[in-house]
């Protein structure tokens, strides 16, 4: 039986077609991406101490309890499901499995978007080869480890059950429009999912609203176009039957209300009820969120992910304008809804691209010239079409989180953490029999801080919206070596934990003071300062 399983697995890589190598290769780089990112230390670490509290406490919490700045304030904690996810994994295989899980999560949302484009060209080699070069990287600077990552498979699910409701091509075969689409019962499901994942919930009701509302506007000028045509014609000319009976059927639109509606009354399935929307609303109208958080920001050349955006934004542009037929109107409705969302804040680019792709790579496949469509039969030399499945998934391999420390790769790609991640420091802290009780940090490290060592309140965390303006305020002023003594007075801060980079300012500002602030730990990234006792 064994030779006979060897034999069928050697017959099935024999006949391996160019196309499938292009599936693969796509979904496995964009493995690889995943794989080869260290987990920044940002929003990760506190997100994964909640998870902790949450298990070890049996609820979720409703009060700060990692800062002795906001000690005791109201929080309201949304993303309890993936903070509980991301505590499990870590418990049963560490950082290891948390990468590996989060290059299987982006595998399957671009690999379901994959699916979708595949569908609605017919072009599996363009569709993969726009993914690549266009795609991922104007969505490289959203794919964190934190709970928005788990979300995107629900926005692209929800996606491909509303395109394929709208377009019988590429439903199920049989699968007559007139009946209810029963898949469209499955975003109910997912909203239950992800109202307790991420905050970005809501867009899977505005995806739905929006394809309604575009659905209906499409109907309207279509039934107008006909309108017309009917009229200029003479009564009872046969095309006019023709061209009614040709007409492809569309769902009725009531099925989609009812999905819409259901999916509505889903997000009420959570631990606060309607104070989710709450939450919502109160971190989108955040000033300190909306004024300080770089993501939150329009994007901007300046920036390198911002320039590949707006390249993107050209790109798809050109596309448009210069494709062979027009433009689907709900996909044109969609992407622009979903555009200008991306132009008000860096962290949308990532739904906007995912709402873009389809209608792109669409009106890329009108583009092919019948000479290019008759070479698509071309399936490449089977044996080499393995060798490159062999060599892809070799590469997939040796970028594992349990084998790519191993190889000598520069920290940037070979770490399983960022190295700017306070490792280290936290652990000389830790040791410290004389340590600070109220210490002042960089940032980033608050969320380290309340991961490792518990035990030691933060100043401030990744948190924004839970710290108010003025902190953040004073924050920068202390980072950049301004009002120094007064605003360390003020918090009665007497430790001092900082980033060599982000804050060379206040660091040099204490190494200039050694006779009243101890320097007990450094390195290249990181210096821990005591106050001395006077």
């Amino acid at each position: 039986m064994k030779r006979a399983a060897t034999r069928e697995n050697q017959s099935a890589l024999a006949r391996l077609s160019l196309d499938q190598v292009w599936l693969f290769a796509a979904v496995a780089f964009i493995a690889l991406r995943a794989l080869l990112t260290p987990i920044p230390p940002h929003d990760f670490w506190w997100h994964m101490a909640t998870g902790r509290l949450i298990v070890e406490q049996g609820q979720i919490p409703t009060t700060d309890s990692f800062s002795y700045t906001r000690a005791g304030e109201p929080f309201y904690n949304q993303s309890w499901l993936a903070q509980v996810w991301l505590y499990g994994l870590q418990r049963l295989g560490g950082v290891p499995l948390i990468i590996v899980v989060q290059a299987l999560v982006l595998a399957l949302a671009y690999g379901l978007l994959l699916r979708l484009c595949v569908r609605r060209s017919g072009a599996v080699r363009l569709s993969a080869g726009f993914l690549l070069v266009a795609t991922l990287p104007a969505s490289f600077d959203n794919w964190i480890v934190r709970p928005q990552t788990y979300a995107l498979p629900l926005f692209v699910a929800t996606l491909y059950v509303l395109t394929a409701w709208r377009l019988p091509a590429i439903r199920a075969s049989g699968d007559a429009p007139a009946r209810f689409y029963r898949p469209l019962l499955l975003l109910p499901v997912l909203g239950i999912l992800w109202v307790n994942l991420h905050g970005s919930f809501v867009l899977g009701g505005a995806l739905i609203a929006l394809v309604f509302v575009a659905e209906a506007l499409r109907r309207m000028a279509t039934a107008r176009a006909e309108a017309r045509a009917v009229a200029r014609r003479p009564v009872g000319r046969a095309e006019d039957v023709l061209t009614r009976a040709a007409r492809p059927a569309r769902p009725p639109l009531w099925h989609l209300a009812v999905a819409g509606a259901l999916t509505g009354l889903s997000w009420l399935v959570n631990p606060g009820g309607l104070q989710v929307l709450g939450y919502v609303r109160n971190l989108l109208g955040s000033s300190q969120v909306t004024r300080l958080v770089t993501e939150w920001a329009p994007p901007t050349i300046r920036d390198p992910g911002g320039t590949i955006f707006f390249l993107f934004l050209i790109a798809g542009i050109a596309i448009l304008a210069y494709a062979q037929h027009p433009p689907d109107l709900v996909d044109l409705l969609v992407a622009g809804a979903f555009l200008w969302l991306a132009l008000g804040a860096v962290r949308n680019n990532i739904w906007f691209t995912a709402v873009a792709t389809p209608l792109l790579v669409v009106q890329l496949a009108t583009w092919r010239p019948a000479a290019a469509t008759a070479r698509r039969g071309y399936q490449g030399v089977p044996g080499l079409n393995a060798a490159l499945v062999g060599v892809i998934a070799l590469m997939l391999l040796l970028a594992l989180p349990w084998v790519k420390p191993v190889l000598g790769l520069p920290p940037q790609l070979g770490n399983l953490v960022d190295p700017d991640t306070p490792v280290a420091a936290v652990e000389a802290l830790r040791a410290d029999g004389e340590r600070p009780a109220r210490l002042f940090h960089a940032m980033s490290y608050g969320s380290y801080l309340i991961w490792a060592a518990p035990e030691q309140p933060v100043w401030a965390d990744p948190r924004i919206e839970l710290y108010p303006l003025e902190q953040w305020l004073d924050y920068q002023a202390l980072s950049s070596g301004r009002e120094v003594a007064e605003l360390l007075a003020r918090y009665g801060v007497d430790g001092l934990l900082l980033s060599n980079g982000e804050q060379e300012p206040l660091v040099a500002w204490a190494r200039a003071r050694p006779t009243a602030w101890e320097l007990r730990y450094a390195d290249e990234a990181t210096s821990y300062f005591v106050r001395r006792q006077p």
